[in-house]
């Protein structure tokens, strides 16, 4: 379904987008007022004793969140700040009513989940940005406090947190994607906006990450499969290393994949005389506590994504002053 929507959203000419506009309206004075209440400060928001970075985008699906999200904590990391990131954990298996703690940041400790149960994007950022606490659950607040008071957090990272007015946040940055933009320009569910486009002015840094893949060697005929929101970006990045995709498998987002998926992956790529199985980072983590149950004689790769971006500019610009933080 969410890969049904995908295409619906960045079709330039869909009726069917059209035929969902009345839906949109709907959703859009709902969005509209519950922004009305934040701005007249009818609603209030907490403000936390850590210092709080929020990382979203105004648009459903991939804009490069997760790498981002890393890209900071690491670079806080390194100047000696205790960082928390804080996440809601969609797609884990977790109770997310309760503060489920992914990795402690601790040196030595493990990562105390693997990515079915917290999450596909918590576990790679856990994986990805050692030192730093990461922490899942539905109330953001609560996380927040419990990264404060059980770690002593400084700095916060609020991932996938534009939407959430309730929590105060002091650096608000904003991902768009740098190829799609704002899809169709409609909001849900005729387009991908969350909200209108208006709504960029609450945002202290909007940023169109530049994405680029490390080079991979040795793959020249794959059979390559993924279950994240904009598969096609993946896809793309593979033809432009001239990678020759013998077959393309799509899953929904965050999807779990099971003993018997990649079996039946690796099969077909045998049968086609593909050289290897290719995917993402994020769809490697849940599928490495399986492969050695698999026992497949084609090898899966993972691609690896990053970004460039130039986080000192980002923080020094708005945190001038802050001595206390950098």
């Amino acid at each position: 379904m969410k890969t049904f929507f995908n295409k619906l959203h960045y079709s330039k000419n869909s009726g069917l987008s059209l035929l969902l506009l009345p839906f949109s309206f709907f959703y859009y004075m709902a969005v509209s007022f519950r922004n009305f209440l934040y701005d007249r400060g009818l609603l209030k928001n907490t403000k936390l004793s850590a210092f709080v970075i929020s990382i979203g985008n105004i648009t459903t699906g991939g804009t490069g969140k997760t790498p981002v999200t890393c890209e900071i904590a690491n670079y806080l990391n390194k100047q000696g700040k205790k960082v928390a990131v804080i996440s809601r954990g969609y797609g884990g298996k977790l109770n997310n009513k309760k503060t489920n703690i992914i990795s402690s940041g601790r040196s030595g400790e493990k990562i105390y989940y693997n990515a079915e149960l917290a999450g596909d994007e918590p576990y790679w950022i856990a994986k990805n940005s050692p030192g730093t606490v990461v922490i899942t659950g539905k109330d953001r607040i609560k996380s927040g406090k419990f990264a404060i008071n059980e770690f002593n957090a400084e700095v916060l990272i609020l991932d996938d947190g534009f939407q959430h007015r309730k929590l105060h946040r002091d650096l608000d940055i904003v991902l768009v994607d740098s190829e799609k933009l704002y899809g169709n320009g409609f909001l849900l569910p005729a387009g991908p906006l969350r909200e209108p486009v208006s709504e960029l002015r609450r945002a202290t840094r909007i940023i169109k990450p530049e994405k680029y893949c490390e080079k991979i060697n040795g793959i020249n005929r794959v059979l390559a499969f993924t279950g994240i929101a904009q598969p096609d970006s993946f896809f793309k990045f593979l033809e432009e290393q001239s990678i020759e995709i013998i077959i393309k498998k799509v899953f929904p987002d965050h999807y779990l994949y099971t003993e018997e998926d990649i079996k039946t992956l690796c099969d077909e790529a045998q049968k086609v005389d593909a050289e290897a199985l290719i995917t993402t980072e994020k769809d490697i983590v849940k599928i490495e506590p399986i492969l050695d149950k698999v026992g497949s004689q084609i090898p899966i790769h993972a691609l690896k994504l990053k970004v460039n971006l130039d986080v000192e500019n980002i923080l020094q610009t708005f945190l001038q002053g802050r001595q206390n933080l950098l």
